[in-house]
Parts: C-alpha cells; structure tokens; sequence
C-alpha cells in the first residue's frame, strides 16, 4: 500500500463520517472490532462510535475538520486536525447558543486491510467548553 492510499484512506474515512455524518460508512471504512478512543473514556465500538457522531452532529451540524498534518509509520497514520462548527443543538447539558466554535485535536489511525481497525483521539475539550460559555 503506498503512504498516499493510507493518507486517502484517513480522509475518506474524515470527509465521510465526520464531515458528511454519514454514519453508514463506518461498515464500509472500519473494521468489525473497530474501537474509538477519547483520552481515557473507554473504548467505542461500531455502534456506540455511530451513536457517538450522531450526538455531535445534532449538537453541531455544520462540523467540518481539516487535516493539517499527517505523519505515518507502516500501518499507523497521525493526524493533526482543525474543525469549525455552530453550536446549534444540546451538547452534553450545554444548551444551544448558536456560537461558531473553532477546534483543534491530534487522533491516531491503525489501519488493517485498507480499513480503520483503532483510532484514538485528543482534542482541545477545555477550550470547546470555554467557547460555549460554560466555563470562564
């Protein structure tokens, strides 16, 4: 596989879930025992991973991320990302406020078959709370 398919893979797998909320693509573009990871919460599967975007999306319709950097090691991809959205809906008890928040994180992909089998993901929670309001 050559670093640009792997890279391809990644954005497709970005542009499609995240970008698009189409959540039907998780079959096509994870593995069966895919898991998704944020900081210490435990692990998602499949399912949970679905319900998970399904909550972002509600809560931020318009979300949209950019990859920024992309490092890669064999079958392991690193991406620094920056996102945009508007707070249009509840999100974790925040109620709308309508303010365009901006976001930043770093997740890390291993691929197996051309397909996602883990990804874990840090991001700037502390400042999409602040840009909400809900905390100084």
């Amino acid at each position: 596989m050559t670093p640009n398919t792997n890279i391809d893979i990644i954005w497709n797998y970005v542009e499609k879930i995240w970008n698009k909320g189409n959540i039907s693509a998780l079959e096509e573009l994870t593995t069966p025992d895919f898991t998704f990871q944020i900081g210490s919460e435990p692990e998602r599967n499949r399912a949970v991973m679905a319900q998970f975007v399904k909550m972002i999306r509600s809560a931020f319709p318009d979300w949209y991320v950019r990859m920024i950097d992309t490092i890669m090691d064999n079958n392991v991809i690193v991406v620094r990302w920056k996102g945009n959205a508007t707070h249009n809906g509840s999100f974790y008890g925040i109620e709308p406020t309508g303010k365009q928040i901006v976001i930043s994180g770093i997740n890390i992909y291993q691929l197996e078959d051309n397909r996602i089998k883990k990804e874990w993901e840090q991001m700037d929670t502390l400042g999409l709370i602040r840009q909400l309001g809900a905390l100084p």
